[in-house]
């Protein structure tokens, strides 16, 4: 089991086991869940959804807003696909 203290401000940190052990990377999220009655989070990792876009499309006129919305897409997605697993 490894422990993170939480600040004032109820920030915390991921333990350098943890992080190597999920491959959490800076840009990944993660998707909280909360069992209120047996106070257990459960906390999945959604990879940086800019980092699943790379290399994916090789279109020169595609632009910002085309991909900052295929990157919102794969976010959403991955929400959602974090929420029906937990």
């Amino acid at each position: 089991m490894e422990l993170s203290k939480v600040s004032r401000k109820f920030l915390t940190n991921v333990p350098a086991k943890v992080r190597k052990a999920l491959g959490i990377e800076e840009g990944d999220l993660l998707a909280w869940s909360v069992n209120v009655e047996k106070k257990i989070i459960v906390v999945k990792v959604i990879k940086n959804p800019y980092k699943a876009l790379c290399g994916k499309y090789h279109d020169p006129t595609m632009v910002y807003d085309a991909v900052e919305e295929k990157v919102d897409d794969v976010l959403f997605e991955a929400v959602r696909n974090a929420g029906n697993r937990g």
